[in-house]
This record gives structure tokens, C-alpha cells and sequence, in this order.
């Protein structure tokens, strides 16, 4: 019921903020938009391959995803604990096998699955506290690439934040709703990698201190060409949707 009241209250809020026309800005650069989840709809399960495919055919910069472990320590990509939701059936997935996953629900990527798509930046969600041997799972799968150039790791409560050789302080971004100060606070005290929330907590006082500091701004979940202007003028870093058809050529200078 929570989450049900806060998608209506946001999406109130979606309406109503978007009844003003803003514009894009000629001066800063654009946010890069990262498809939150992938681009899922009635054909497309979240967080799987065909939906990061498809936000990348959409134009896409980057995707979010989530990661959970297996009973035997393989992380897979998923949002919920369980897999009900998503693909109606029951299990666990840090009760469950990999193998005995991927029989109940094939859809279910791997991490390293996903990481192999070509073309994306990579913001990881980790769900879940990590051991040593997860720490030095995600250090290997991440080997080949280049943290914050290539991929970050999000956390909506920094007692998830483990850095290591793959995993460095600047790679991780805090993630919340609309009470932020806290957050920010501790990213600039831990030098992490910034902080993204609702695109109405994140206020210009607080992107500009992180951006003073060299740490990113996040906001989400946009829906529109037009807020995402709003966000351009303000000189937001990345936009996370779940509306990537409503994105489309959002980042042209022409409306």
C-alpha cells in the first residue's frame, strides 16, 4: 500500500509540475538519461535483457538496474527479494541456487549477462549488505572497466557502501526520495560519488554543493522532454526515467 500511495502522490506531482513550459538551457550541458530499470512496459519485464536493449534503442545513456545474490553467491539482476512479483512465481533469491533461478525464472539475468550489453553506462543498485566474497565477485566481473567512466554503484543506505579495488569511494552515489540533506552531507564527508533523489528534493543548494565538491547530481523519475529541460537548465548530471519513450529527442535544443 506504501508504495502504491507514493506512485500516485509522484505522479501527481509529475502533472502538475509539468503544466509549466521549461526550457532548455544554451549553456550547460545536457543530463545523460539513464532508463531506470531498463524500458519496460506490458511486453518488457523489468531488469531484463530485452528491456536494456530496448532503452538502448531509445537512446538511452545509461541504465539502472538492481542486484541480488544467489544462494551460491552468482548475482543476478532483480529488483524485489522474491521473484513473485515480477514473473509470478515464488522463491527467495538468496535461498535459491543460481541454477535453480534460472528454472523458475529464465528472464532473470546474470550481472555478468548484463554487463556484457555494449553501448551503456552501468548504475548498479546493491541491495543487499556485502560479503567479502561478493566484494571480490563484483571486483572481477568489474575488472574490465573503468569506475564512474563506465559504471557506478548505488545504495539507499550508505551502511551498503564497501569500497574496494573495483569499488572505490568516488564510485558509489547515495540514493533517497526527497529529504536528501543527510545524504549529501555524508557524501561530501565520505567522498563519494554524489547523490541522487526526486527531482524536487534534489534543490539547486544542494547539486551546487556537490558539483562544488566534483560529485555528481542525480534526479528521477522523470517523465517528460519538458521537466527534463527543467532539469538541463538547472545543470542536473544524469535524469533516471522510467519513461524513455517520453524522452525521445529530449535532449534537442528545438521544442
Amino acid at each position: 500500500m506504501r508504495d502504491l500511495v507514493l506512485n500516485w502522490a509522484a505522479a501527481a506531482v509529475d502533472v502538475v509540475w509539468d503544466l509549466k513550459t521549461y526550457r532548455a538551457s544554451t549553456t550547460k550541458t545536457a543530463p545523460k538519461i539513464i532508463a531506470h530499470r531498463g524500458a519496460w512496459d506490458r511486453w518488457r519485464v523489468e531488469n531484463t535483457l530485452p528491456a536494456f536493449t530496448e532503452a538502448r534503442r531509445l537512446g538511452a545513456w545509461g541504465i539502472e538496474f538492481d542486484v541480488h545474490f544467489s544462494r551460491d553467491g552468482v548475482p543476478v539482476v532483480h529488483h524485489d527479494r522474491d521473484l513473485l512479483r515480477c514473473h509470478n512465481v515464488d522463491g527467495v533469491l538468496c535461498e535459491l541456487a543460481f541454477d535453480e533461478i534460472r528454472k523458475l525464472a529464465p528472464a532473470v539475468p546474470t550481472l555478468e549477462e548484463v554487463l556484457s550489453l555494449e553501448g551503456l553506462n552501468f548504475f548498479i543498485e546493491i541491495k543487499t549488505f556485502l560479503n567479502p566474497t561478493h566484494i571480490s565477485t563484483l571486483n572481477g566481473l568489474l575488472s574490465r572497466f573503468a569506475p564512474c567512466r563506465d559504471f557506478h554503484l548505488l545504495a539507499l543506505d550508505d551502511q551498503l557502501v564497501r569500497p574496494s579495488e573495483k569499488l572505490p569511494n568516488e564510485a558509489w552515489v547515495l540514493v533517497g526520495e526527497l529529504a536528501l540533506k543527510s545524504m549529501v552531507e555524508t557524501s561530501l564527508t565520505r567522498g563519494l560519488g554524489g547523490v541522487a533523489g526526486h527531482f524536487l528534493g534534489m534543490t539547486d543548494e544542494l547539486s551546487q554543493r556537490l558539483q562544488a565538491a566534483g560529485q555528481k547530481t542525480g534526479v528521477g523519475f522523470v517523465p517528460s522532454a519538458n521537466l527534463y529541460r527543467r532539469e538541463w537548465s538547472r545543470g542536473i548530471d544524469w535524469v533516471f526515467t522510467n519513461s524513455m519513450v517520453g524522452l525521445q529527442n529530449a535532449g534537442s535544443t528545438s521544442y
